[in-house]
């Protein structure tokens, strides 16, 4: 299994590949409870590269397939023109893990929703770990910013 500095290459480069000016992002790994259905399935959680930016105000979310680190979709932009909302929802206990998860959702004004706990431990399934207790910290002062703006 790679190590987390050789995860964070290949997610930073799935996102790098996407977006144009990558390099105005921080990158942090996210990932979504999987729905009652996907669950029952045994699909493992959905997983993001967040890519933020404090001036201006944007969140980048760029699926990534774990099971074969590449691009899941098309990435989307959130940013002040078209954010409809943004709230913290409730802080998940791994207690595998020993780490607690900060859960948000946000949504921009074409109906598109996005439901995602960051934590300083990411979890890829199946591929490993990465340690980014420093940028999940960051990641959690954006997101109560972006907030208090929506």
């Amino acid at each position: 299994m790679p190590g987390s500095d050789e995860l964070k290459e290949t997610l930073s480069g799935i996102f790098d590949a996407q977006i144009p000016n990558h390099g105005d992002y921080n990158l942090v790994l996210a990932s979504a409870r999987p729905g009652l259905r996907a669950a029952a399935l045994g699909r493992p959680p959905r997983c993001y590269v967040l890519g933020y930016r404090w001036r201006p105000h944007e969140l980048v979310i760029a699926p990534v397939d774990a099971a074969s680190l590449t691009a899941g979709s098309t990435p989307v932009t959130i940013n002040m023109t078209n954010l409809s909302h943004a709230v913290r929802r409730a802080e998940r206990h791994a207690a595998d893990k020993g780490w607690a998860e900060k859960e948000y959702e946000v949504g921009n004004t074409t109906g598109r929703i996005f439901r995602f706990g960051v934590a300083a431990e990411g979890l890829l399934p199946g591929s490993g770990s990465i340690d980014q207790a420093g940028d999940a910290e960051d990641f959690h002062n954006f997101m109560a910013s972006l907030i208090s703006m929506a």
